[in-house]
């Protein structure tokens, strides 16, 4: 007898011979071999359809948030991006390994450097770009590596929560422990962190809630752009329904969102715009109805 645990439903599909699902500890369901299909066990997991969480937003794009004009990245010095995100939208990020997206977002945060162009953060150019300089104007960055850059892993959830704005939270110079707790606590209901005590050590968490406390440190600051960069690589199905619903929240309230994926389909769901990177260059942005996988890999392979 086998128990295979996976949330890669795929996998779960070609090999069960039944399924149970959970959902908060407790059964949710069952379905027999010739039930078992991806909707179905999406279904019993979160409770509805992941497609309810997925559509394309309703909020209306406002002014230009985010104006990446001519930048050319360590990564491609050859080559030269332009790209725009507006409040109230999200953008999609697509193209192949390689293509220099994660990059794009690094040198547009302040990590690594810009041979040259220009970045526009709500009107103001940015000049001595620093990842200090972006959170203070409201960029912030949710990184690929949630564990190795996203979180110090061996931290709490509060302290991880706190780190971002620290002179906010301290008293003549010292962290205030009450003021750490009530951030914390206020985020954590927030995200729905899934955890009984926030000093917990951000390592004793599943994927999606480690993911949710990257994501709760950086909202806390009430951010005018975050830019998520593969944000559910790696979590359940149930946490990537909650992500997708705080972006489209975001994007409701006025952000900006550039969200970086390797998944078409998430892509193509989530965005209401989707940028195609191809070796450093934007390639091309599509609109509704033009989403869609042939198109953004025509743009993708140039």
């Amino acid at each position: 007898a086998v128990l295979f645990i996976s949330h890669r439903l795929a996998e779960v599909e070609a090999c069960a011979d039944r399924v149970v699902a959970l959902r908060d500890g407790e059964v949710a369901g069952s379905l027999d071999r010739d039930g078992i299909d991806r909707d179905r066990m999406i279904r019993l997991m979160i409770g509805r359809d992941l497609d309810a969480f997925a559509g394309v937003s309703t909020s209306k794009a406002g002014k230009v948030l985010l104006d990446v004009r001519d930048v050319r990245t360590h990564a491609n010095p050859q080559a030269s991006a332009n790209l725009e995100v507006r409040g109230g939208e999200i953008v999609g990020l697509a193209g192949l390994v390689g293509a220099g997206r994660t990059e794009l977002a690094r040198a547009v945060f302040g990590i690594d450097p810009v041979h040259s162009g220009t970045i526009v953060l709500d009107g103001e150019t940015m000049s001595g770009h620093h990842p200090r300089d972006a959170v203070d104007r409201g960029l912030c960055l949710i990184p690929e590596d949630r564990k190795g850059a996203g979180l110090i892993i061996d931290f709490t959830i509060a302290d991880n929560i706190a780190l971002p704005d620290l002179d906010a939270l301290s008293r003549r110079g010292l962290v205030a422990a009450d003021l750490e707790r009530d951030r914390a606590e206020t985020q954590r209901e927030r995200l729905n962190i899934k955890t009984p005590d926030i000093r917990r050590a951000a390592a004793e968490l599943s994927g999606g809630n480690q993911q949710k406390v990257v994501l709760a440190k950086w909202l806390a600051l009430d951010p005018k752009v975050v830019i998520f960069d593969e944000p559910t690589r790696g979590i359940d199905v149930g946490s990537k329904a909650e992500i997708y619903a705080l972006m489209h929240a975001l994007a409701a309230r006025g952000v900006g969102i550039l969200m970086i994926s390797s998944d078409m389909e998430e892509v193509i769901a989530v965005s209401d715009r989707i940028a195609v990177m191809c070796r450093g260059e934007i390639a091309g942005v599509l609109d509704p109805p033009d989403l869609s996988e042939q198109n953004i890999l025509t743009l993708a392979v140039g």
